[in-house]
């Protein structure tokens, strides 16, 4: 049985009594247009939190916009109908009804900061590739952190923060801003930044993992051991993996190699723990889930014994628009290739994701 608070042990997350433990878990989304979670008008809270538990995951990376936290700003009625009682709620209210659903379950909950303002998310012409932008100065965001952290203190099965999604290219005020990490530099150095959001998560609520995402959309951990985010103890490293990272054709070898080299070598060394805190693939064809990346993805997990977080949950979007540009992504009620639950919310889109899943827990 875990017993809270979570610290780190070397290349492991552990429990109070340093024994291992490992994260499988799925994504949820409230980051888009309307900042609530997507199932919202579909499945309630409770229903969706014993759902994902039955299937035997044991975590929640749960996606939110910063505007939710700094910002009082009403639930949109008319996507609570399968919520009703929310009704009336901001949305930062509606979040936490639903981290207190997830974690009666049993679940163990990390809130993401996806985006700075809500939408879709990521490209390098969003604007929100850094932790701050023309109409958001740094300081809001090291203290939605502060308001955020103070939220969950009480609740050990908050586990931890993961404080800014994929790093990325940021162009503000026609300059392009290229994301360093050590270099000192205040308005691209992301070490730096997670060491300022550690530091005041960490005097509100000493005992949360601080999670720290990569360079170059969550794949570039290359700097970490020389320059890393402290303290230890509490500092998980995260990276994302998806298809489009790879070449077509890649062997296994090289594969390996190359994640190895991008942050792996921080587990292979046993210098911190690496959460894999996005990967996913096409649940509607199980052809999708066994070609050359998958096949590299399923191997490296289990070669790595990894901590994983599949992308996610939600069979049916929310409206979701990229800042700056107001692309629509996804339309309102639009069905989600990539999610492991059905659209009715009652079981696993796919039996062979899912057992492919259980694999790796």
């Amino acid at each position: 049985m875990t017993t809270y608070p979570l610290h780190t042990s070397g290349r492991n997350i552990v429990d109070n009594t340093g024994q291992r433990v490992k994260l499988s878990g799925v994504n949820v989304c409230a980051e888009f247009d309307d900042m609530v979670p997507c199932s919202s008008d579909y499945v309630d809270r409770k229903d969706l939190a014993s759902l994902i538990a039955s299937l035997g995951f044991n975590s929640i990376r749960f996606n939110f916009a910063l505007r939710m936290v700094t910002d009082d700003v009403a639930a949109n009625p008319n996507l609570l109908s399968a919520n009703t009682d929310l009704i009336g709620a901001s949305t930062f209210e509606v979040y936490q009804e639903y981290v207190k659903a997830f974690t009666d379950a049993g679940l163990m909950v990390i809130p993401c900061c996806h985006v700075i303002w809500p939408g879709w998310c990521c490209s390098e012409v969003d604007g929100q590739g850094l932790w701050y932008n023309s109409n958001w100065p740094p300081s809001k965001f090291f203290d939605g952190w502060s308001k955020m952290a103070t939220t969950f203190a009480g609740n050990p099965l908050v586990i931890g923060y993961d404080l800014k999604n994929e790093p990325r290219n940021c162009t503000i005020n026609g300059t392009t801003y290229t994301p360093s990490w050590g270099d000192g530099n205040s308005k691209t150095d992301f070490q730096r930044a997670y060491q300022t959001a550690a530091n005041g998560i960490l005097s509100v609520s000493s005992d949360k993992l601080i999670i720290c995402e990569g360079l170059s959309y969550a794949t570039n951990l290359k700097s970490a051991k020389a320059h890393p985010v402290l303290p230890a103890s509490n500092v998980v490293y995260s990276m994302h993996d998806y298809s489009w990272f790879h070449p077509g054709s890649q062997s296994y070898t090289d594969y390996a190699a190359q994640v190895d080299n991008n942050g792996g070598y921080l587990l292979t060394q046993n210098i911190a723990p690496v959460w894999f805190g996005e990967f996913g693939m096409n649940a509607s064809k199980p052809s999708n889930m066994f070609g050359v990346w998958e096949s590299n993805w399923w191997r490296y997990a289990k070669d790595r014994d990894l901590d994983w977080c599949i992308w996610h949950a939600d069979s049916v979007m929310h409206k979701a628009t990229e800042q700056q540009t107001n692309k629509l992504h996804a339309e309102e009620g639009q069905w989600e290739a990539f999610s492991i639950l059905a659209t009715d919310y009652k079981g696993p889109s796919s039996r062979t994701l899912l057992n492919q899943l259980k694999s790796i827990m």
